[in-house]
């Protein structure tokens, strides 16, 4: 697992009115996490403020699960 995962479901959970269940990796941000795109925005920006990172607007439409936002987190953001 992803060093960053578990801040980054922190973030989700801080976020949500409703904590989900377990979220791991491979946790789905809408289907899942029954995150709203205005939600899922609003988590990058939580994510890119706490890892001080960008994400690119290239890397936007390959977020999907938790797994795919660790992983830009992971190699520093913008790539």
């Amino acid at each position: 697992m992803s060093d960053s995962v578990p801040a980054i479901a922190a973030l989700v959970r801080e976020q949500l009115d409703e904590a989900p269940g377990e979220i791991t990796e491979a946790s789905l941000l809408e289907n899942d996490l029954r995150m709203n795109s205005a939600q899922v925005i609003d988590l990058l920006s939580r994510v890119e403020d706490h890892f001080g990172c960008t994400i690119d607007d290239e890397d936007l439409g390959n977020i999907h699960r938790v797994g795919d936002l660790a992983t830009i987190v992971d190699r520093g953001g913008a790539g």
